[in-house]
């Protein structure tokens, strides 16, 4: 014997009685469906594929790669690794562990010296190339760098050889890279570079995180009508323009009013009076995204597709990573190969 009764601890499933890709049915009257709580407004809510829909490349693209702190993040991140592929080969960070503590020496004798196009403090930066030989027996070769000291050819001098490797070596006074890392200048340029890369990241952390969300709020969210709540001004500044944080609520498919946040500095994008369209997470309303907020800059097309609004502008927030990518894996390969 069954018990037909239903139990109201469940709760209905969002999408149930709904076709996958295929636009509800709109309101009489015309193409578009009254937005769920908008108390008469006059802004309607257009007739969007219902989840899981079909999200374009050049959409999920611009979003994960487009939008300020992206491109911000990928312009910070390409002229840090100009730096970082200009000074880190250039800098003698092995020598701060393989000169460290007792060193064996040798006597050695300077075979060439060159000028280099290098400088510390204005003062030139000179190569040497001397030779020795090691606590092992065999002769070697090796170049040491000093700022402001020229050695001419056939001058003895003393090698420090490092322990357990003979074949690194340097002349004593000298460092085996164009620029040192001895003093202040050791900590706090590598410290600068550091913390330069390291804000790059956390921006297009960012970025991408508000990207993906996007990208997964198109697929699978819910459309709702936001009306603005509140807007205050935060204490960030983008381009001289003050970042406000926008309030917004909606009424979601459980009856229930809901509230999302989001930030800009861009407040014309969302200054709508008769409110602004969001997509929200069905299970979590709370997670929700504003469709003038996304960098994809996307619309809905005439049968309830998504489409981007821009396409040559989305198409341009690929340059930017690209042009950042290619020049780091040239970089790369100069240096590296």
């Amino acid at each position: 014997m069954t018990d037909d009764r239903s139990d109201d601890t469940v709760p209905p499933c969002p999408y149930e009685g709904r076709v996958p890709g295929v636009p509800q049915a709109p309101a009489p009257g015309g193409p578009y469906a009254q937005a769920p709580g908008a108390r008469g407004a006059s802004k309607p809510l257009p007739a969007m594929a219902d989840p899981p829909r079909d999200v374009p490349v050049l959409v999920r693209s611009s979003n994960l790669l487009g939008g300020f702190y992206n491109q911000f993040a990928w312009l910070w991140l390409g002229l840090t690794g100009v730096f970082l592929w200009v000074f880190v080969p250039n800098a003698d960070v092995a020598g701060l562990w393989h000169f460290r503590g007792e060193v064996a020496t040798a006597p050695g004798v300077v075979a060439a010296s060159r000028e280099t196009n290098c400088s510390e403090n204005d003062v030139r930066v000179y190569g040497h190339t001397f030779r020795f030989t090691g606590p092992d027996g065999i002769e070697r070769t090796g170049e040491s760098f000093a700022t402001g000291r020229r050695l001419d050819p056939g001058t003895e001098v003393t090698v420090e050889v490092a322990p357990g490797d003979p074949s690194v070596a340097r002349v004593q006074g000298m460092r085996r890279k164009p620029f040192g890392m001895g003093g202040w200048a050791g900590l706090v340029i590598p410290g600068v570079g550091a913390v330069f890369s390291v804000v790059g990241v956390i921006m297009l952390t960012v970025g991408v995180r508000k990207g993906l969300k996007a990208n997964r709020m198109l697929r699978s969210g819910l459309l709702a009508l936001g009306r603005l709540k509140a807007r205050r001004p935060t204490n960030t500044r983008i381009n001289d323009r003050m970042v406000y944080e926008f309030t917004f609520e909606f009424v979601a498919d459980d009856r229930r009013t809901h509230e999302m946040k989001a930030k800009t500095h861009q407040v014309d994008r969302l200054s709508d009076p008769r409110g602004e369209f969001l997509l929200y997470d069905p299970i979590d309303p709370s997670h929700a995204v504003l469709m003038d907020d996304m960098p994809g800059a996307v619309r809905v097309g005439e049968f309830g597709q998504l489409e981007t609004e821009r396409p040559a502008k989305a198409a341009l927030a690929l340059a930017v990573p690209a042009i950042v990518l290619t020049v780091h894996a040239a970089a790369a390969w100069l240096v590296l190969g």
